[in-house]
Formats: structure tokens, C-alpha cells, sequence
């Protein structure tokens, strides 16, 4: 019975340590979600990321450090913490036109860097509507060329709904993509209209000025 003691009382040490850890890694997964939702924000009002996103990596590196052990890293706060941070550093990478690291060099799981890029397709949704909204055709073109590329790859994927809910982003990304395209169409028709309105009323104050100039100088000569 000594023996069985002794055991019990070292796997009750060991769950002790590890809802130690837990904790620790649910503590420092919110200070990555807050910092991933500010870099994201800071993108959007075209401001630099690059103090937040430095903090959230530094945030990511001491996170790992007490996910030694898969319970932990597997947990539903640590992935939720991931993907997101995975979404800040792949839409800045995205938008900024630089590298887009993988996940290993990221420290974090496959599926955490899949979803953080699945999630990718609804900001770039609002920085294209942004340009279009600000009149700035040529940024909203350009943004919506990289979110077109990234809807083909995310629309590429097969893993099953066992090992990461890919296809439900999927479904979700399929939608944003269609209204995108659908508001990038509506937006360069609009701008044609405009321009053939401004051309033909151009043409047309042209031509009212020649005739009044014509009208008024065969008055003089009568």
C-alpha cells in the first residue's frame, strides 16, 4: 500500500503542476488575443502594427514555454489564442507584401495556422470595402487581387471536420468572397457611369458654348 500511496500522491503533484500550467497558459492566451485584436485594428486604420505585433511574439514565445505538454497545447483558449495571432501575422505579412511565415517557424499548430488563415479572408474584406468606401479604387483592386489568390488556396483544402471545422470556414469564406466580388463589380460599373456622365457633360457644355459664342456673334453682325 506504500507503493500505491506514494504513486497516487506523485500523479496528484503532477495534475497539481499541470492545472499550473494551465492556468498560466490561459492567462498569457487573453494577452495574445488583446494584442492580436489591436494589431489588427491598428492595420485597419492604416496606423503601424509593429510595437503590438513584436509584444504578441513575445507573448507567443512565453506561452510556448508552458505548453510542454499536449493537454495544455491542445487546450480550446491556447488554439483560440493562436489562430488569431496566426491571423495577425498573416494578414500583415499579406497587406504589407513581405513573407508569410509557416506555422512551424510560428512555434504554433497545422490547424491554428490554417484557421488564422481561413479568418484572413473577412479583414481583408473590410480593408477592400475601406478603399472602396474612401474612393481609393486602386488600393481596393489591389487588396482584393491577394484576397482572390488566398480564397483559391483556403477553397483548396480537404481536412476533415475531426481534425480542424476547415470546411465551415470554408462555407463562411465562400460567402465573404462572393459579396466581395460582387461590391468590386458594382463599384467599377459605378465608376464608369460616372465617368461617360462627366464626358457627355463636358461634350455637352462645349457644345452650348459654341453655339452661344455662334448666336452672339451673328447678332454683332447683324
Amino acid at each position: 500500500m506504500d507503493s500505491l500511496s506514494r504513486s497516487v500522491e506523485k500523479a496528484s503533484e503532477a495534475m497539481s503542476s499541470l492545472e499550473a500550467d494551465k492556468e498560466e497558459a490561459v492567462r498569457r492566451s487573453r494577452q495574445i488575443l488583446r494584442l492580436s485584436k489591436k494589431a489588427i485594428h491598428a492595420m485597419h486604420m492604416k496606423e503601424d502594427p509593429s510595437a503590438d505585433m513584436e509584444e504578441m511574439r513575445s507573448a507567443m514565445e512565453t506561452l510556448l514555454d508552458v505548453c510542454g505538454n499536449p493537454a495544455i497545447l491542445m487546450c480550446g483558449p491556447v488554439q483560440d489564442c493562436m489562430c488569431e495571432y496566426c491571423e495577425a501575422v498573416i494578414l500583415h505579412a499579406l497587406t504589407s507584401d513581405s513573407p508569410i511565415p509557416d506555422y512551424g517557424s510560428l512555434g504554433v499548430t497545422p490547424s491554428a495556422w490554417l484557421l488564422g488563415l481561413c479568418d484572413c479572408e473577412g479583414e481583408m474584406r473590410r480593408m477592400v470595402m475601406s478603399g472602396l468606401m474612401d474612393g481609393d479604387m486602386e488600393s481596393a483592386e489591389r487588396l482584393f487581387s491577394i484576397m482572390e489568390g488566398m480564397h483559391a488556396m483556403v477553397m483548396s483544402l480537404d481536412v476533415p471536420d475531426a481534425m480542424a471545422p476547415i470546411r465551415r470556414k470554408q462555407d463562411a469564406a465562400r460567402g465573404i468572397m462572393d459579396r466581395t466580388r460582387s461590391d468590386m463589380l458594382n463599384a467599377k460599373l459605378s465608376r464608369r457611369m460616372y465617368r461617360e456622365r462627366t464626358t457627355l457633360r463636358r461634350r455637352g457644355n462645349g457644345s452650348r458654348f459654341h453655339e452661344t459664342r455662334r448666336f452672339r456673334s451673328a447678332k454683332r453682325s447683324v
